[in-house]
């Protein structure tokens, strides 16, 4: 492929041609977030793309004698489907823009051709193909024997070949354009053949506006790469926030195991009654606040006839049951566990013995006794 072509603002495309280069230019845009990821760089990409697939549509209008206005359609979609790769939007968001770009991709490749050319240069016809050169083609000297080389021979059958091809080449195409693109070939060098002079011509008439989009392009490139560093930066941040706000939310707990089976917990100065019960649904078993549940967990007796009132008691997932009391009962509940004989809660009946020795031994009861 003479990769000018793709360059080329006067050839004729044929639908063929425009929907590979289409399908090409998606595939790169995905080949390069498969490498770079949700970065800024596509953007980047993307705008290096667009003037491929613009002009491609724009000589595929040419060549089907349609408004040329058309070609910018394309270039919707390949702006969606840029900023969709990188600012991470949902999976059918970028399904539906390449449903889209399908459907624009047949709607051009089916438009029927009007310059109806007989030969096209890998779906191209234009002034970017270059024409077998005659340079080889030497002229044929007598010789005394009336015999002619083979080598010039072969140069006469070539140039004879090109000069039976050459006058159909374009046919049905405009005899002004026609002698412009032949012009081209043969006498202006590469960059005229691919049409740089008239893009070279429009920027010097048009610097303020192409500057301008320069400048918009830059600073759409800048506003992704600080958003994407930003974002960034801030997924660390929330995940510790997270994290210290876990344990903020999550309260420290002090444990005395007591001898007889059951367990005395300070959590931030509520006191809490622990012990295994039988397998149960995890819930409520009595609450205070609304005086419904079971009645013989409404208070925790001693057996010198003293009693407190439970806040809340429930069922745990690991099948305990665990008792909160009034911070303002905590004091005068450790004290009694560590002088009365025995407590009953819910139905079952613990001694206190070696009570005072177990809560001694974790420094945090000490000031309770």
């Amino acid at each position: 492929m003479q990769y000018q072509s793709l360059f080329c603002f006067k050839g004729l495309d044929n639908g063929v041609r425009f929907a590979l280069i289409s399908a090409s230019v998606y595939f790169i845009l995905l080949l390069g977030f498969v490498l770079l990821g949700h970065s800024a760089a596509l953007l980047v990409l993307g705008c290096l793309l667009a003037p491929v697939l613009g002009l491609s549509a724009y000589r595929r209008m040419r060549d089907a004698a349609g408004p040329s206005w058309y070609a910018s359609l394309v270039l919707i979609p390949l702006c969606l489907f840029s900023i969709t790769l990188v600012y991470g939007a949902s999976l059918a968001l970028a399904v539906a823009i390449l449903v889209i770009v399908v459907l624009f991709s047949l709607f051009f490749a089916r438009l029927p051709s009007v310059a109806k050319v007989k030969s096209y240069h890998q779906g191209y016809v234009g002034p970017a193909v270059t024409p077998r050169s005659s340079v080889n083609c030497r002229r044929v000297e007598p010789s005394l024997g009336g015999h002619v080389s083979v080598a010039d021979a072969d140069a006469d059958a070539d140039a004879d070949e090109y000069d039976a091809e050459a006058p159909h080449a374009y046919e049905s195409v405009s005899e002004e354009d026609n002698h412009q693109w032949q012009a081209s070939s043969s006498q202006q060098g590469f960059f005229d053949s691919m049409a740089l002079r008239p893009w070279t011509h429009w920027a010097k008439q048009n610097q303020k506006l192409l500057l301008a989009v320069v400048a918009c392009l830059g600073a759409l490139v800048l506003i992704a790469g600080l958003f994407e560093a930003l974002t960034a930066d801030n997924e660390p941040i929330s995940e510790l926030v997270q994290a210290t706000s876990a344990q903020v939310i999550a309260p420290s707990r002090e444990e005395a195991k007591i001898p007889d089976g059951f367990s005395v917990l300070l959590e931030n100065d509520v006191l809490i009654i622990r012990w295994l019960g039988e397998k149960a649904a995890e819930g409520e078993i009595w609450s205070l606040a609304s005086a419904q549940g079971d009645r013989s967990c409404a208070k925790l007796s001693f057996n010198d006839g003293s009693y407190y009132r439970p806040m809340l008691v429930e069922y745990m997932p690991d099948t305990s049951i665990e008792a909160r009391f009034s911070p303002l009962d905590t004091r005068a509940i450790i004290s009694d566990i560590a002088m009365r004989g025995s407590i009953k809660l819910c139905g079952y009946d613990f001694s206190l013995k070696g009570s005072q020795s177990a809560l001694s031994k974790n420094a945090v009861f000490i000031p309770y006794l």
